[in-house]
């Protein structure tokens, strides 16, 4: 059956044996969303609650597993895929694929700190710091939260509810591990012990040791066999599963150097490059949660709440390589502001290597050098408060700080100092033949390596210290009804240092950018919220809060939200609001990032072009035996190399910054005709704009005589250009000194807007096999569209596009028997051409055919999964689960672009792509 078609069979099965929710708690609890204290469960804003019976159906083994099965969730920022990020080793959560800065993730209805490393200039919650095995239910709220929570909550809210208390002791393991390989291998253990009755004792404490390891897959050679047989397609990809000609210990005019061990047949060595391609990088974390709640006397309790988090990950990379055909490698010194160059040269003729009598094009791998990246981080968040009940309102106030440190160690990339110390310049006679220096395919001492590929890094902690409090209960009423009415304060004090190694400072690192910032701020809020019985079945809730961030003008968040009941089991609700987002300490306190940008100069590309033409033309007409051909040969590359590579960029903060606003916007209603059975159906849409971001380079010089002074900065010295003399300046037309540095700030420079639609459908009911239930949560997304400011008007709507699926579906069965509890999940996403937006020609139909690539490869197709999972609980104190996750073991959708765009058509960048069925087995026992 169709994914669609099932969709709507299972409406057709709702619409006959739907149930009412079940019976409402008599005790009032707070939901997300809102800090009204409540007894039933379906507020004005549409929440998604999933459940410890919910997670476990899933498989998941981490938080950032559980947050993928959600409908709502887009791509995101992964460990498993931090190598190149500026933030690697930490994962990271994204609703309406507004991104991860648009997302607040909390724990426990506040926030937990920032992982200390931003993403070149995204701050965001590290969802891998957070306790998995602790967690009771997750609560996701589907629209905007600023009137409540504040900065951040723009797309949604993602909260995440703790065991609150515990007697007794409990542990947990858990294994996993994919069928086609058996190297994907995740390992999870916990304990969680609880002593003391809060009734009886007047005391309850909870702790929470949870310890997770992830094999590294560090090769992907052993991985080729399973690989989708369209990936290995010789006439569309013939690089896959080839080996490289940069090797150990290399070639000489195209043949191998003594000693290679293996040699094709056309003499070249070969390197098989796969066995230092990782597919997974290993980590291990461990996660601590100490919890307790005191009884003081009468209505007042003290509570406080230690979490804490270690996590290591270690990422492999490929050997370093050299060789005369490699183009240069362009990067800027962040000290001083100048541009980097790094060439690769010839071997001399007078290397003993080098018996051909003249310089000799090679290729070479540092193969017994290091070259990996390890990440260690810890995050913690302790706080202390009290609660209590005055004349009847309930109140709460806590102490805390959080914060964090990460440790970025790289090693792998050339060190320039280190590479004239042991190597030396091309122009020396003992050029990679130094007496007491690096020697080509021998071995080489560790000082030597470390020279030349030294540790660098970053080294980046953060903190914030904070303080809030609240109130809620009943003021007043209408008809008899309470009017319910919360209000409170946050207040923060945060600082942020990001600072890299000196070696990464100062340029001396080929080909890497840096990123620094050392400052802090203070900011604060008052928010209130009151919700309104106007009618017997319609409530009103308005909401407010005013944010005030040090250097911004304060903030205000307003939200109207209603809820109308015309009968028991029918609900009908809305809600309009504001939200925002505050210009972080990377974009707006003092900070700075150099990175270099791949762009041609539009005013001296054209000229170099021609000059590097008519050397080559020059060239031509020489003899092979005059040393002037070689000359002007390497001129001519020099020359466009120069002119037509690109530019050091300065992206500095901006203290002028506004904050991202957003308005967003939900109507929808909830059905329950049968007990125990419901089902919501909510549109949805948010426009976001003033979005923070910077202009592209090539944007900026092609409109450079309009610029600022001091954003495009060019040399004014032409009597001694780098690339034209004086006569050929004349010659080629050349007024304008070359180009040092694009001097940028960020700045509000977009917007976007999203609509779509959630459905979701949840109950259970006995039947004379045992109790079903069903939990089906879909979003079909109706429009994602992105501002262009060049055009001055809005982009293509980019749903059914590259990456932004139409329909995306969880649909899970269960069925309770006796001991067994069996349930079936399945999961399908639409398909998407490859094209991304008005302005991505590369990946038309036309596009397509240059890669040769039919209509029908020119889209990623639908995606689809179905998942099993039965739990066993006829052991006394033993539960036993048991996960198949891709039953029927079917691959993900080719995905041709990011084969070619991001990996050469040399690896998929999915792992689901080799490991087909994964199985996970995990046990729970309850001591006592």
């Amino acid at each position: 059956m169709k994914p669609l078609a099932l969709a709507i069979a299972s409406l057709g099965v709702c619409s006959i044996s739907l149930a009412a929710f079940a019976e409402a708690p008599t005790e009032k609890i707070e939901i997300t969303g809102s800090r009204i204290k409540r007894v039933d469960d379906e507020g004005a804003a549409p929440v998604q609650v999933i459940s410890k019976a919910d997670i476990t159906k899933t498989g998941a083994t981490t938080v950032r597993e559980l947050i993928d099965t959600i409908s709502g969730s887009t791509s995101s920022l992964s460990d498993a895929g931090g190598s190149t990020s500026f933030a690697g080793g930490a994962s990271s959560a994204s609703l309406r694929n507004m991104g991860k800065q648009s997302t607040l993730v909390l724990v426990n209805f506040r926030r937990i700190a920032a992982y200390p490393l931003a993403d070149f200039n995204e701050t965001f919650t590290n969802i891998d710091s957070i306790p998995f095995e602790a967690i009771e239910r997750v609560e996701i709220l589907k629209n905007g939260g600023s009137a409540i929570y504040g900065s951040d909550a723009v797309a949604g809210v993602i909260n995440i509810v703790t065991k609150k208390s515990f007697e007794g002791v409990a542990g947990h393991a858990s294994y996993q591990q994919d069928a086609n390989t058996s190297k994907f291998v995740e390992k999870n253990a916990s304990l969680t012990a609880g002593f003391g009755n809060l009734q009886d004792d007047g005391y309850n404490i909870l702790a929470n040791f949870e310890a997770f390891k992830r094999d590294g897959v560090d090769s992907w050679r052993d991985l080729l066999d399973h690989v989708n047989p369209a990936y290995k397609d010789p006439d569309l990809f013939p690089s896959f599963g080839t080996g490289s000609t940069y090797s150990y210990p290399g070639n000489i005019n195209g043949k191998a150097i003594a000693g290679c061990t293996t040699v094709n047949a056309a003499g070249q060595c070969i390197y098989d490059r796969y066995q230092r391609f990782q597919a997974q990088p290993s980590s291990e974390r461990q996660n601590l949660l100490v919890s307790g709640t005191y009884k003081l006397g009468g209505e007042l309790e003290g509570f406080s709440e230690f979490l804490y988090s270690h996590i290591t990950t270690d990422y492999q990379n490929a050997y370093a390589t050299y060789g005369s055909a490699a183009s240069p490698s362009f990067w800027a010194n962040a000290t001083t502001g100048e541009r980097q160059t790094f060439r690769y040269y010839k071997l001399p003729a007078t290397h003993p290597l080098n018996t051909t009598g003249a310089d000799a094009s090679w290729s070479y791998r540092f193969a017994d050098a290091p070259s990996e990246k390890e990440v260690e981080t810890d995050q913690y968040r302790v706080l202390t408060g009290l609660r209590g009940v005055v004349h009847g309102w309930d109140w709460e106030s806590a102490l805390g700080v959080m914060g964090g440190k990460t440790t970025d160690s790289r090693r792998g990339a050339i060190s320039v100092s280190g590479f004239n110390d042991v190597i030396g310049q091309s122009s020396d006679a003992d050029f990679f033949n130094k007496t007491n220096g690096y020697k080509i395919g021998k071995a080489n001492s560790a000082d030597v390596l470390n020279k030349l590929f030294p540790s660098f890094g970053y080294t980046a902690k953060n903190s914030n210290v904070f303080f809030d409090g609240k109130i809620n209960g009943e003021w007043g009423s209408i008809g008899g009804r309470p009017i319910n009415v919360a209000t409170g304060f946050d207040a923060h004090h945060e600082r942020m240092e990001i600072n890299p190694t000196d070696k990464l400072a100062n340029g001396d690192m080929v080909g890497y950018g840096v990123s620094t910032v050392d400052a802090s701020r203070s900011y604060g809020a008052i928010f209130s919220e009151v919700n309104l019985p106007v009618l017997k079945q319609l409530e009103v809730q308005a909401a407010a809060r005013v944010d005030k961030y040090e250097g911004f003008d304060p903030h205000f968040s307003p939200k109207i939200g209603f809820r109308y009941s015309p009968t028991k089991k029918l609900l009908f609700r809305g809600t309009f609001e504001t939200g925002f987002r505050a210009p972080n300490l990377t974009e707006s306190a003092p900070s700075r990032k150099v990175s270099f940008a791949s762009v041609a100069d539009p005013k001296r590309c054209p000229a170099a072009i021609q000059y590097a033409k008519d050397l080559r033309a020059e060239a031509a007409a020489l003899p092979n035996t005059d040393p002037e051909k070689a000359q002007k040969l390497a001129k001519a590359d020099i020359v466009r190399q120069n002119e037509c590579s690109g530019v050091m960029n300065v992206t500095s903060n901006n203290p002028d910054l506004k904050p991202e606003t957003s308005k967003s916007f939900t109507i929808g209603f909830a059905f329950e005709p049968i007990p125990g059975w419901s089902t919501t159906v909510d549109y949805w849409a948010i426009t976001r704009k003033d979005e923070i971001g910077v202009r592209s380079t090539s944007e900026v010089l092609a409109s450079e005589d309009t610029q600022a002074p001091n954003v495009v900065n060019r040399s004014k010295d032409l009597a001694n250009d780098p690339t034209f003399s004086v006569d050929d300046q004349k010659t080629y037309g050349v007024t304008t000194g070359a180009l040092e540095s694009i001097k940028l700030q960020f700045e509000n420079i977009s917007k976007t807007r999203t609509s779509g639609i959630d459905w979701a459908v949840k109950g259970s009911q006995a039947t004379p096999i045992g109790r079903l239930g069903w939990d089906l949560d879909a979003v079909y997304t109706l429009k994602y569209q992105e501002y262009s400011p060049s055009r001055g008007d809005w982009g293509d709507n980019l749903v059914g596009r590259y990456g932004y699926s139409r329909w995306v579906l969880g649909n899970t069965v269960s069925l309770k028997n006796g001991s067994f509890t069996n349930s079936i999940r399945y999961t399908w996403n639409s398909g998407y051409t490859l094209q991304r937006d008005y302005n991505d020609s590369s990946w038309t139909t036309e596009g397509c055919a240059d890669y040769g690539l039919s209509q029908g490869q020119c889209r990623v197709g639908n995606y689809e999964r179905f998942d099993y999972n039965v739990a066993y609980t006829g052991v006394k104190n033993l539960t036993i689960n048991f996960n198949i996750r891709n039953i029927f073991d079917q691959r993900p959708p080719v995905d041709y672009r990011d084969y070619l765009e991001n990996n050469s058509g040399i690896i998929p960048s999915s792992i689901s792509d080799v490991q087909g069925r994964v199985f996970k087995l995990s046990l729970d026992y309850r001591f006592k």
